[in-house]
């Protein structure tokens, strides 16, 4: 990217440590960096989009608290360790629950955001899960792949399992909620648009916000149809918008050839005028 000379550079580190060199020396280069969805180790950046990851934790507290009515036991499945969102969102939850004494946190399982690796955490830890009364994983794909081996473990117990993200779309968060395969996601926000917005502001010299904060809610039974229909509005709208735009398109090449025709039409009679003269 340095040497292509870009003007802004939009970055997602995976882990919070091995990018920050580059990042730095990229920021230090003059070249605006914006952070999304997860931080480096360092504050070398011109803006960060994203949720507060530790808001999420302490919502999902407060969930996990009125859920289990102040006391129980819980399992959590942390992300790749290392990522700013995972520590966040652990600290976040721990605090929470410090307002909760009798709800303690029993088993700790690392599943690298994957669904196949926290499958096969759950797997060796069957037990451990299963004696817990909620588990809370960081994402909702973790989640799912719990719920799979709990279900495939015993068929008849329905243990409570929330997650974050409740993204829309086939085999998401928001549908598995919809569908009880989860009973709650914490609301993640994308921030593609604020990403965007907040690029095109430094790129034009105009005012921005260094920390743009995308708010967060607890998804789960009474909302889920709610935000889905919304999510499927805006994606209708898209579609629509889309669709405008290659009509658009359409219209500026027929445009362009008629343009085109009427130039050599008007050429093709002055020609004749002037041989005819």
């Amino acid at each position: 990217f340095i040497k292509k000379e870009v003007d802004l550079l939009i970055v997602s580190p995976n882990e919070a440590a091995p990018l920050a060199p580059i990042v730095n020396s990229i920021y230090q280069r003059n070249i605006p960096v914006i952070v999304i969805d997860r931080k480096t180790s360092s504050n070398l950046y011109n803006a960060y989009v994203g949720a507060d990851n530790i808001a999420i934790g302490n919502l999902a507290g407060k969930y996990i608290g009125n859920t289990l009515n102040g006391k129980g036991n819980i399992g959590i499945i942390t992300g790749l360790k290392g990522t700013s969102a995972s520590i966040e969102r652990e600290k976040g939850l721990r605090e929470s629950l410090r307002e909760y004494p009798e709800i303690q946190i029993k088993t700790i399982l690392e599943g690298n955001w994957e669904r196949d690796k926290a499958r096969s955490a759950a797997l060796a830890h069957i037990a451990e899960l299963q004696a817990n009364d909620l588990i809370f994983a960081f994402n909702d794909q973790m989640a799912l792949g719990i719920q799979e081996v709990l279900k495939q473990a015993d068929t008849t117990a329905k243990k409570i399992v929330i997650g974050v993200d409740a993204l829309s779309g086939p085999g998401n968060g928001l549908e598995q909620v919809i569908k009880g395969n989860l009973q709650a996601s914490m609301l993640y926000p994308t921030g593609g648009a604020e990403a965007i917005r907040t690029a095109a502001a430094i790129l034009e010299k105009e005012q921005y916000q260094r920390d743009n904060i995308l708010s967060t809610l607890v998804i789960d039974s009474s909302n889920a149809n709610l935000l889905a229909m919304q999510a499927k509005k805006i994606e209708i709208q898209q579609e629509d918008i889309d669709r405008q735009q290659h009509l658009i398109a359409e219209q500026s090449q027929i445009y362009n050839n008629q343009k085109t025709t009427l130039n050599v039409l008007i050429i093709n009679l002055v020609l004749a005028v002037v041989f005819g003269g």
